[in-house]
């Protein structure tokens, strides 16, 4: 089986896989989410300028998630979104780039396996692109991310990520004994850095945008804590990347400049049910954007967003005042959000709406509960009184296994 395993090439992974989307790096941001939205994906690709980073074709992710970090991070943005939005797309893509995050390689269709999982576990890479029926080449013994000369006449490419090779290892995951049936907690799997990944409830939305960067680069969400006022809380929810996919972005920047974490997390789950969150909420942030005079984007939110008839309790927005400091996003966020009550002011998820598990759960596990619920990691409980203890990423994961297979795939490929 180990033989097998490691005798694939990431060809054997693309079939029946779609094209993906590419676009020219002087797209504009709004093109980007009009393709976003019309398309079967929730990502296009963009040129990130390969010549300045070498011989590799290299391209960057953007995903919904990132343009909105991007109105959202920048005060000038948010009180002027339509010229943000008029920019090129390689204004998100370079912030990407710059947080370390979105880097997909171009890889022959013949790469092997293990190859391609270094390049996948390299620094910012999030995505394999691989060529759809490129003329067949002689393998050989090493590949490496192609040229843009080797791939010219092949522009249809589908994307390989590392949940779809941590699934394609866990086919095979008899091969990864006993490895597969230690605690994650043993193999040094969870990620304890809470701070780096979780906000309060109670906190302004926009402090939730450095987090969600992050998150975007590990793959991971913004795990919303509350109960103690502390990254230790109790996890209640999350605001998770994938989930901005079923809103568009626009009214979902402007919850964020008017909401607490708490409140943006239950925007988000309306958008999940009905694909638009409900009227009294809509007026609760265009009021709360009035005054804190941005109203530049709640007009925006009137000409993009639609409200449903959800039966939720509103709530009344709360009042802000404004800042002195006009650099950055803090000067529109006024004072702190009162505090919610443990159900939240609109209503948010529980812990049985996202993925966790505990220290002591295995490998095997854990990725099998990730790939049930299609995300690339889980957050890691307290088993008594259920407050966040980290995260387990599959970027983590696919390390371990590819450390495990190391030693047998020096044998195997000679």
């Amino acid at each position: 089986m180990a033989a097998t395993l490691l005798s694939h090439v990431v060809s054997d992974l693309c079939i029946g896989r779609p094209r993906v989307l590419t676009l020219p790096p002087s797209t504009p941001v709004a093109a980007v989410l009009a393709a976003l939205r019309g398309g079967a994906d929730p990502f296009v690709f963009v040129n990130a300028e390969p010549a300045k980073r070498g011989a590799a074709t290299v391209y960057v992710k953007v995903t919904p998630a990132d343009i909105l970090c991007y109105l959202c991070g920048d005060a000038s943005n948010l009180r002027d979104p339509a010229a943000a939005l008029g920019r090129p797309v390689s204004a998100v893509a370079a912030t990407a780039i710059a947080g370390g995050h979105g880097l997909t390689h171009r890889v022959d269709p013949h790469t092997r396996l293990l190859d391609a999982i270094d390049v996948l576990l390299a620094d910012g890479c999030q995505g394999l692109l691989v060529p759809l029926h490129a003329r067949a080449r002689k393998r050989q013994q090493h590949h490496v991310p192609c040229s843009d000369d080797a791939v010219a006449s092949t522009p249809d490419c589908c994307v390989l990520t590392r949940e779809d090779m941590v699934r394609h290892l866990f086919g095979s995951i008899s091969h990864f004994s006993p490895v597969a049936a230690l605690t994650v907690a043993s193999l040094g799997l969870v990620r304890r850095d809470a701070a780096h990944y979780a906000l309060h409830a109670d906190a302004d939305a926009l402090d939730a945008i450095p987090l969600l960067r992050k998150a975007v680069a590990d793959g991971t969400a913004v795990a919303v804590v509350a109960d103690d006022g502390g990254y230790g809380g109790a996890l209640v929810g999350e605001i998770c990347p994938a989930a901005l996919a079923c809103s568009d972005v626009e009214p979902a920047a402007a919850a964020f400049a008017a909401l607490s974490a708490g409140d943006v997390m239950a925007y988000i789950d309306c958008s999940l049910l009905s694909h638009a969150p409900p009227e009294f909420l809509f007026r609760a942030i265009r009021a709360e954007l009035r005054d804190r005079g941005l109203d530049a984007i709640a007009e925006l939110m009137d000409a993009t967003g639609t409200a449903s008839d959800l039966p939720l309790s509103p709530s009344s927005a709360s009042s802000a005042s404004t800042s002195s400091d006009e650099d950055s996003p803090s000067a529109l966020r006024g004072r702190r959000p009162r505090r919610m009550s443990s159900s939240g002011s609109f209503g948010w998820r529980s812990t049985e709406d996202v993925v966790a598990c505990h220290s002591g759960s295995s490998l095997v596990a854990v990725m099998a509960q990730a790939l049930a619920h299609r995300v690339g990691y889980v957050w890691v409980v307290d088993e008594t009184s259920g407050a966040l203890v980290g995260v387990v990423r599959f970027a983590d994961v696919l390390a371990v296994l590819r450390e495990h297979l190391g030693p047998q795939s020096q044998v195997l490929c000679r």
